[in-house]
């Protein structure tokens, strides 16, 4: 299977190629090299419809990295041109070029929680795919829309889109971030404490890979537990969510965030648990 991966030279990609390489034809689209030479690359904008339509020749699918998060010191409009319009040319380039399968790496941001100015309030917990999605920042506006793009596309053009709303994906370097964080547990609140290792990150792609979905569908992908050491859940919810419905019960360290379709329908298998990763790379 012949595969082009844009935002092919960033963090995520740096995990997720070396697995796709190893059975599949990976060509990488990015305004940068990659920092090791496995693949065929092209340099370009994601904006440059022309150029990501001779990337997507022959393609049989294309993983959609490239975004810009607010948080990095990247002005709003960029933000927004980047992710909105780039998603757009992602999805035109596909179309014109007869692509079969296109996956989009959404993020939970579309809820409106971590990267929002106000305190996240959900509707219910656990957070499922058919929770209200009230986004006013940048970065959870741009992905949304790019959901909602893709639906348009797969329903539109009878293209098979799979949207993945990853949480914050943890990269080894990254413990000594997420134990500081851990310490004080307001810190990651409008996040929910959601995270997920990248090598979950990774299975989960390669899941939409190998299935048979057909047009639009979309899923939360996150770790079993929450990033945290000491706290249970049901300190937590008394503390920051009490008034939030509870649907299923939330006991010890469990995420706030249901996993649970991605499970049944891709057959994903969540394998890292937080306590066990840091324990391990510390």
């Amino acid at each position: 299977m012949k595969i082009v991966v844009t935002g092919g030279s960033g963090k995520f990609a740096r995990y997720l190629v070396p697995k796709l390489i190893r059975e599949h034809e990976v060509l990488l689209f990015d305004k940068l090299p990659p920092d090791q030479n496995t693949s065929l690359f092209i340099s370009g904008e994601i904006i440059d419809m022309d150029k990501l339509i001779r990337a997507f020749q022959n393609a049989n699918a294309v993983i959609h990295l490239a975004a810009l998060r607010s948080r990095y010191n990247h002005l709003p409009i960029k933000v927004m041109e980047t992710n909105t319009m780039g998603t757009y040319c992602v999805l035109e380039a596909s179309r014109r070029a007869e692509v079969k399968k296109i996956i989009f790496a959404s993020s939970d941001a579309v809820l409106g929680m971590s990267q929002s100015k106000n305190e996240f309030l959900p509707e219910y917990l656990p957070i499922d795919e058919i929770h209200p999605l009230k986004p006013h920042d940048p970065y959870g506006i741009s992905k949304l829309l790019g959901e909602r793009m893709c639906r348009c596309y797969a329903v539109g053009y009878n293209m098979n889109i799979t949207a993945l709303r990853f949480s914050n994906i943890f990269c080894p370097g990254d413990e000594q971030k997420y134990l500081e964080d851990a310490k004080d547990p307001s810190i990651r609140r409008k996040s929910l404490w959601a995270w997920v290792h990248v090598a979950d990150a990774v299975n989960a792609i390669k899941r939409v890979l190998d299935s048979e979905l057909q047009g639009f569908d979309v899923f939360h992908i996150a770790a079993d537990d929450i990033c945290l050491l000491r706290l249970d859940v049901q300190e937590l919810l008394e503390k920051y969510f009490p008034k939030t419905t509870i649907r299923k019960p939330l006991t010890d360290r469990k995420s706030l965030i249901d996993c649970s379709k991605a499970k049944k329908i891709l057959g994903l298998q969540i394998t890292r648990r937080f306590e066990e990763v840091i324990a391990a790379e510390v």
